[in-house]
């Protein structure tokens, strides 16, 4: 599908954004060493289509989704969906080598980060998991007339789609696979310190109705909503519960769509024997696991931002992440 005039329903309101039309060689030649604006690094400027999609959520708030397509797109549309505390920004080094290896990636922005609105301060990570994800994947669908597609995201980002699918598992039909890059759920808190910490980020942020970046200074923006409170409790409890008691962890038995979970060799915000957990709690007879550490192969041991920019992650992981997606179209 050609991405300059992108199939979008008529209700959805649509921001055109700097496409690269008019972009001369020359020009593009002086591009190559921008600086990302997030952390630092260079990334070479192609020829690619930009645009941002404003969509509203029906049980309120909206979605933001920022779409990196090359001219002529191959295999199917990937969601990009960023952490927690964080917005597009941080994910979209990883974006932007998806898209240079052909892939139609969507940025999403949800729960009130970036461009998005939350329904509600009070929510909880239950809210943009049954509401955001939701609209998300159908606007996506719709857009490039595309059944499936894959989802890739860091930290917070990939509980998402697994809270989803869990409850709602006939719409696993609609996912190629699943990528998470330090994703954990219950062992963030297994010392005295850490069970500490979570205490005190359950205090501030049901206090606040939001979670002050300077509390965790892991991402570019505090959490605008109660979300990180739910996350606290259920590593001090060690268990992936929803607000009524649903047992998330155990429904991942019930998965069959393809997934490949990433954890960093030390990721403390997301340990890999939370990351493992998950990776083996899963039912699909198609999962991979992939530690970056040097016992495996990696340059380094890599921290949990360091899964989604650096040089490291762009020689080393990204092409890993480009060769499964590939594996599964």
């Amino acid at each position: 599908m050609n991405c300059r005039e992108p199939a979008i329903p008529s209700a959805d309101r649509l921001e055109w954004v700097a496409p690269n039309a008019g972009i001369t060689n020359s020009l593009r030649e002086q591009l190559l060493g921008v600086m990302h604006p997030l952390c630092g690094e260079s990334y070479a400027a192609i020829a690619m289509n930009e645009t941002k999609h404003i969509v509203d959520i029906p049980n309120g708030g909206q979605i933001a989704l920022h779409r990196l397509c090359p001219d002529q797109p191959t295999g199917l549309p990937l969601i990009v969906a960023h952490g927690t505390i964080s917005n597009a920004k941080t994910v979209r080094t990883m974006a932007t080598f998806l898209a240079e290896h052909g892939f139609d990636c969507w940025m999403l922005e949800w729960g009130g980060h970036g461009d998005s609105q939350a329904g509600s301060p009070r929510q909880n990570n239950e809210y943009p998991a049954f509401n955001d994800v939701p609209t998300a994947v159908s606007h996506v669908l719709a857009a490039t007339k595309h059944e499936k597609l894959f989802w890739v995201s860091h930290s917070g980002g990939g509980h998402l789609p697994m809270m989803f699918l869990s409850r709602d598992p006939n719409r696993q039909s609609e996912f190629a696979g699943l990528v998470t890059l330090g994703t954990q759920s219950t062992q963030a808190a297994l010392s005295l310190k850490g069970k500490f910490g979570c205490a005190v980020l359950i205090g501030i942020t049901t206090l606040l109705n939001r979670t002050p970046k300077r509390i965790l200074p892991l991402g570019n923006e505090h959490e605008p909503t109660r979300l990180l409170a739910q996350w606290a409790v259920w590593n001090i409890r060690q268990r992936w519960l929803g607000k009524d008691g649903f047992d998330y962890m155990e429904a991942l038995s019930g998965m069959s769509i393809p997934t490949m979970i990433i954890a960093g060799g030390k990721d403390r915000a997301a340990p890999v024997n939370g990351c493992r957990e998950i990776y083996e709690a899963f039912g699909s007879g198609d999962n991979t696991w992939c530690l970056c550490d040097t016992e495996s192969g990696f340059s380094k041991d890599f921290g949990h931002g360091e899964l989604i920019r650096g040089l490291a992650a762009r020689d080393e992981l990204f092409p890993k992440i480009v060769d499964w997606l590939r594996e599964r179209v």
